[in-house]
């Protein structure tokens, strides 16, 4: 395929602290580190707070057009050999099975709504086991999202979940996905925030990210596995601590959550636990970093 090679790069603050300068770029052999997967490059820093992010980032126009043109050769799984429609299905059962304990009657849900769906083929399975359901997707996919109103049967609201498709649909979901999405928000806070008006009143939200504490050291596609973990389209990289901050900070809070097989998961509502304020990631997450980026930053 053609290189996406129209990238405008901008310059971002911390969202959790508000900081806009002073963040640590992480360095691979004494130097910073740069080149993420596919030979995009990538700036990751962290900053004081401990939240791990790319500084200087491709812009909201350049991840636009990236997504719609050039995501689905490189990364969208159900065209993967190793993965196909039945590891994307494989995903979403492990979703259910996670959200399944916390449904107080499934039977009474109606709306799911499922942010960068694909094709749909979770939805599909979602539907097999609440027959009930109306599903609903938003994906920035053209070909995806054909599949996903005429195969699947969904009903598709919008390309861009910051879209307009908010205003028809506040309070109606009784349960929003977002598996492997929150890393790939621009303006997490603000996005999550509209999210939450999309719920009913006991709703709830699926959120999944890579954990940036457990980064994944095993690759399908590369011999170094630094390329593999840090990708210019993953302008995020959460732990549990800095991702429920985000979520305290937009309003919805864990009711479940777990730290297995190299992500972080946790099933929100607007009345879950309130997590300590207390951040204090930083120390932790550097650890983490001399670990697994030889020759990183000392303590």
């Amino acid at each position: 395929m053609d290189r996406f090679t129209n990238i405008e790069w901008k310059n971002t603050q911390c969202h959790l602290c508000g900081a806009t300068s002073g963040f640590e770029p992480l360095l691979l052999h004494g130097k910073p580190l740069k080149k993420g997967q596919f030979e995009y490059d990538v700036h990751p820093v962290i900053c004081r707070c401990g939240l791990v992010f790319l500084n200087p980032r491709w812009s909201d126009a350049s991840f636009g057009e990236f997504y719609e043109k050039y995501y689905d050769e490189l990364y969208r799984l159900e065209l993967k050999p190793d993965y196909g429609i039945e590891g994307v299905v494989g995903h979403m059962a492990q979703v259910w099975s996670r959200i399944k304990p916390y449904l107080v009657d499934a039977n009474k849900m109606q709306n799911v709504l499922d942010v960068g769906c694909g094709s749909g083929y979770g939805l599909k399975y979602l539907k097999e086991q609440l027959p009930g359901i109306m599903i609903h997707g938003i994906e920035a996919s053209p070909g995806c999202r054909e599949i996903l109103t005429e195969k699947i049967g969904a009903v598709l609201l919008d390309s861009d979940v910051d879209g307009p498709w908010l205003h028809k649909n506040k309070g109606r979901f009784d349960l929003i996905i977002m598996r492997h999405v929150v890393e790939h928000l621009l303006s997490p806070i603000e996005t999550l925030s509209r999210l939450k008006t999309a719920l009913t009143p006991g709703g709830m939200i699926y959120i999944a990210v890579p954990d940036m504490m457990h980064p994944r050291t095993v690759l399908r596609d590369y011999d170094n596995w630094w390329e593999y973990y840090f990708r210019a389209v993953h302008p995020y990289y959460y732990c549990r601590k800095t991702l429920f901050t985000t979520l305290e900070m937009a309003g919805i809070y864990p009711l479940a959550w777990g730290e297995e097989n190299e992500e972080v998961w946790c099933l929100v509502t607007r009345n879950g636990y309130k997590p300590d304020k207390k951040n204090g990631s930083y120390e932790e997450q550097m650890i983490v970093l001399r670990q697994y980026l030889p020759g990183s930053q000392k303590i």
